[in-house]
């Protein structure tokens, strides 16, 4: 008996299987060596919708010979991820340190962990994948860990300014019941969209549990993805009073085209309730085609409703153009005669990605534009805005900006050389809500003399407007793409320049040993104190 067991296990372990059934990470970093044969003209990938499905992306032309191996090929080896294996596993590993001249001085992060892939047949698989951190920040992400309490994406922060530690999981059970349907349960992070941002949903804020159910027909993909995620506020770190919320989202793409995609999106965030009024996942909103807009309209629900369309374009061999729009409420009779009404709340994006510019092999340019209205994201009862675990699900400057960001990057065998660069026009607050901060209801908005709300007159960048340029140069050596670790080296400068009162300038040099097996947030500004 026990040798059938042993027997058993070594097929598990060594026995071939005809190709991963999961889900790729969440990374653009570990994507880089496949853009070319995801973003092709033809391919059948919804480039928007990511993670993207690993039997997908194996199954597009060349992708096995664009594939880099492991510096240290033991590292492969041990990670079964080129032999076939029904279980891969990795290390997962941060080691950095660094300096700031004018402000902290020593920064560093340290911290480990691994990840686990297994398939059980052709339609069943599991991950799992951990870390953890210890970290001495640069100044201005100090400030921020303070106001929020959280690490931008990586967790809860624990500890003193002098040293906080942080942690993040992911799991998933991924089954596909027939050719057209995928579920999937577990706990991560999702991206609907083309840009480097999102204001649809983007992977900004910490993990959360999900279902995500996808159904595929023709040229079409449908996203239902439910969540379960958490307002912190006055919890004070303990996990059991954060204050619970839940979404509803769906996603409908269409490749039109070989070409063209086409999107539509909406989301629902409604909140548990309180003692008086209790409330938990709303089986209404499992209905896998509703609307749910008009369907607000019609039963009177408080739930806070977004709406979103999406639209990109490849264009030649080797760049995408791409666009969306955000709307959370709206009148376009308010718009036409220019009163900049309050409640006008939306957002807007465009973008352009390119790859192989000038036929050089490798090089890649990305500029986008974003802009958001003020009040966007936010709602009446701000335990139901658009955030989780204390960041927004949109983009990082919540709501009364516009940015725009330029990337640069070449990647020459194993050496990868980028710049990343954006500059932001924010607008602040008073003791009256402008509408920056998605923490604070529509109700904070200022009273004119007779002690009304003023609804008119709020533009972007409302009240005293502050820029803030954030520039990273960085090189580096992969180690291991299958995480995209690498031996790395990077300056970031940052200037902030507030309407009153000096600018404040940042310096932070770092070396060592990078891991972007999740997505890297560098671009940060307190917004908000959570209290």
């Amino acid at each position: 008996m026990r040798a059938g067991y042993l027997t058993g296990l070594l097929w598990l372990i060594g026995g071939p299987v005809l190709a991963q059934t999961g889900w790729m990470p969440l990374s653009r970093e570990v994507e880089s060596s496949l853009a070319n044969a995801i973003h092709a003209v033809g391919s059948p990938v919804h480039t928007a919708i990511r993670p993207y499905r690993k039997s997908e992306i194996d199954a597009l032309p060349g992708v096995d010979s664009l594939r880099p191996e492991a510096a240290l090929k033991t590292l492969d080896r041990w990670a079964g991820v080129r032999n076939g294996r029904k279980v891969r596993w990795g290390p997962l590993l941060d080691a950095a340190g660094g300096f700031e001249p004018d402000g902290r001085g020593a920064v560093y992060k340290g911290g480990g962990g691994l990840w686990l892939d297994a398939d059980a047949g052709a339609t069943l698989s599991f991950h799992l994948d951990g870390m953890g951190w210890g970290q001495r920040f640069a100044s201005y992400v100090d400030t921020f860990v303070r106001a929020t309490q959280v690490t931008p994406g990586e967790g809860y922060a624990y500890g003193d300014p002098d040293g906080v530690t942080h942690y993040d999981w992911n799991a998933y059970v991924s089954w596909d019941p027939g050719k057209y349907f995928n579920f999937t349960l577990g706990r991560g992070r999702n991206f609907l969209g083309e840009g480097y941002r999102s204001l649809f949903l983007s992977d900004e804020a910490y993990s959360y549990p999900f279902l995500r159910i996808t159904t595929n027909v023709w040229r079409f993909r449908y996203v239902n993805l439910f969540t379960m995620m958490n307002d912190i506020r006055g919890a004070k770190g303990v996990a059991a009073d954060f204050h619970r919320k839940y979404t509803s989202m769906h996603y409908l793409s269409w490749n039109a085209t070989k070409h063209v995609n086409i999107a539509l999106f909406e989301a629902i965030v409604w909140s548990q309730g309180d003692s008086l009024f209790p409330r938990e996942f709303d089986l209404t909103y499992l209905n896998p085609v509703l609307f749910y807009r008009p369907a607000e309209y019609n039963i009177g629900s408080p739930d806070n409703a977004l709406l979103g369309l999406g639209l990109s374009a490849k264009v030649g061999g080797r760049t995408t153009v791409y666009t969306q729009f955000m709307l959370d409420e709206f009148l376009l009779e308010r718009v036409r005669n220019g009163s900049k009404w309050y409640a006008n709340k939306y957002g807007m994006q465009a973008g352009v990605h390119a790859r192989d510019v000038l036929g050089v092999q490798g090089l890649s340019v990305r500029a986008e534009w974003d802009f958001v209205r003020p009040f966007m994201f936010t709602h009446s009862d701000t335990r139901q805005n658009y955030a989780h675990m204390a960041q927004p699900l949109a983009h990082p400057y919540g709501s009364n900006f516009h940015e725009v960001l330029l990337h640069v990057g070449r990647d020459q065998g194993r050496w990868h050389y980028g710049l990343r660069a954006s500059m932001a026009w924010l607008g602040t607050d008073s003791v009256y809500s402008y509408g920056n901060n998605i923490f604070r209801p529509e109700s904070d908005r200022p009273r004119n003399a007779q002690n009304q709300w003023i609804n008119n007159g709020y533009s972007t960048g409302d009240r005293d407007q502050m820029t803030l340029f954030h520039g990273e140069l960085r090189g580096g050596w992969l180690l291991d793409p299958n995480t995209a670790t690498r031996m790395e080296a990077s300056a970031l400068y940052r200037l902030r320049t507030p309407h009153f009162g000096p600018a404040q300038d940042t310096w932070v040099f770092t070396i060592g040993i990078v891991c972007h097996f999740r997505e890297r947030h560098p671009e940060q500004e307190v917004r908000y104190v959570i209290p």
